[in-house]
């Protein structure tokens, strides 16, 4: 039996939700979001609401650059379209096209060499055969911080590029275009984001206070039983997630089997979980925070985010300094990318609070 792959995980906590949002603008691409709530009709109908399409197409990576450069902003938290160049099967080589327009390209020694552009070898052992290289695609003016040490897309390029795709072939490309018009690339098919929804009676759902989701305690003791706490609170939102059965009041697995205690204290009611499935934009994303976090609605006790990002992308994850380098990783269809958040808001309107737990895989510098 194969070991688990080493992650790391960082939690932060708060009650400014303008970080909330941070997190969201900082992930371009999300295949799958669960939202896990005690069941309150009006943030489902809110929820429910919400409606997001994406694109598949084949085309050449040159046809698909001239296509959406004239959508793309510089340095925008979110240019028009966002992309990603999936891996063929005689090759691994993949690419994406991020809300700032900078094409990144993680491909094989074999295509770098072909490629002759400059770029960065992925550092660790079981795949340094990957280089990575970003190319800015929607801007031409001076640059800052990492972005000088980016290629800009001229003629020259462009024609690699061209010379790229003669070689290799057309390539399968998921992308999304704010307010999409007629001028799209070929045989684009339109892709409802899926959305499924369930109600669960009979389950023990948590019951939050403050000083769970904020540790505003210097003693050790203090720090080690919140630590305990926190890490129970996003186990229980795991198995929401999944609609496991360990959570229902009735639940008697036999002990051999599995042994499970929810977070005390809680009570037995109805619990929500709606997941969307797609290539789902950060600006999707922002919408449901918008939405949760929204003083105008009226949420119940707690809502849970869950948002697990593309894992073959070779970008999950944008700096707030949006001139500087996204962390090296190595795209993979196992690897890592995934943050949660829980938040809660007392009766009055103006009192919240929210812990984030931020998760990546061995194969990623997020963290150094």
């Amino acid at each position: 039996m194969s070991s688990l792959e080493n992650r790391r995980c960082l939690v932060t906590s708060g009650t400014d939700t303008r970080n909330i949002r941070i997190i969201a603008q900082s992930h371009p691409f999300t295949q799958q979001l669960d939202i896990v709530f005690p069941s309150s009709v009006s943030l489902r109908t809110a929820l429910e609401e919400l409606q997001c399409t994406y694109q598949t197409c084949e085309c050449s990576l040159s046809d698909f650059l001239q296509f959406a450069k004239p959508h793309l902003h510089h340095l925008a938290t979110e240019s028009k379209v966002v992309a990603h160049g999936l891996a063929g099967s005689t090759d691994s080589d993949v690419w994406c096209l991020d809300s700032r327009g900078v094409l990144t390209l993680a491909v094989s020694k074999q295509t770098y060499e072909f490629l002759g552009l400059v770029g960065e070898r992925l550092p660790w052992k079981g795949c340094e055969d990957i280089h990575v290289i970003h190319i800015y695609i929607g801007y031409t003016g001076p640059r800052h911080g990492d972005m000088k040490k980016w290629a800009t897309y001229g003629a020259k390029e462009a024609a690699i590029l061209r010379a790229w795709d003669e070689r290799r072939g057309p390539w399968k490309i998921m992308y999304h275009m704010q307010n999409p018009d007629s001028n799209r690339p070929a045989q684009s098919a339109p892709h409802q984001i899926e959305k499924t929804v369930f109600t669960r009676p009979h389950v023990h759902i948590p019951e939050l206070a403050r000083d769970d989701l904020l540790n505003e305690s210097n003693r050790l003791d203090d720090l080690e039983s919140w630590e305990d706490r926190v890490s129970s609170l996003f186990e229980w939102v795991g198995l929401a997630s999944l609609g496991s059965q360990r959570l229902l009041a009735n639940d008697r697995c036999d002990p051999y089997i599995s042994v499970y205690e929810p977070p005390a204290p809680s009570h037995v009611g109805e619990l929500t979980v709606m997941r969307w499935r797609g290539f789902l934009p950060s600006s999707f994303v922002q919408s449901i925070l918008d939405v949760i976090l929204s003083p105008n609605t009226s949420p119940p006790d707690f809502v849970s985010v869950t948002a697990n990002s593309v894992p073959t992308s070779p970008v999950t994850y944008i700096p707030k300094d949006l001139g500087k380098a996204p962390p090296l990783r190595a795209p993979r269809p196992d690897s890592e990318d995934t943050w949660s958040v829980l938040y809660a808001r007392a009766s009055e309107p103006t009192s919240s609070w929210w812990i984030a737990a931020e998760s990546v895989g061995r194969w990623d510098r997020r963290w150094g």
